[in-house]
């Protein structure tokens, strides 16, 4: 339904550690973790500043999850129901939606809109084409 995401109580209080705002207009509510030495990572945020330069207006938050364990930690915690394990992981406040892994552009602008559902891509492990 409209209803926000129940993220649990333990991400709710590290996202109010990290940003004790409320939510409303001109605060930070997409969050992206990434990491410098991951390409896909860098990858979606390029598509992110793409996005942002397209959508006046949306900004998302970068916060660097490899070198920094707070940022690991507050991903780790968001990510406990939905189970990305890593970055890029991106996550909109408002809607509870996440993006795991390199998603379509499209997915990305649905996702920043609060359209959409969450998107993951699973990388193929087997070898195979």
């Amino acid at each position: 339904g409209a209803a926000l995401v129940d993220v649990g109580e333990a991400a709710q209080a590290a996202l109010s550690a990290v940003f004790p705002s409320p939510l409303h207009e001109g605060k930070p509510h997409l969050l992206g973790f990434y990491a410098e030495q991951s390409m896909e990572a860098k990858r979606m945020r390029h598509l992110g500043d793409l996005l942002e330069r397209e959508l006046p207006g949306v900004k998302i938050v970068w916060l660097e999850a490899w070198e920094n364990p707070l940022n690991e930690k507050l991903r780790a915690t968001i990510d406990l129901r939905n189970q990305c394990g890593g970055v890029p992981y991106l996550f909109n406040r408002k809607t509870g939606k996440v993006l795991c892994g390199i998603v379509p552009y499209d997915k990305l602008r649905a996702w920043a809109q609060g359209l959409g559902g969450d998107a993951r891509i699973y990388r193929d492990m087997s070898g195979g084409s």
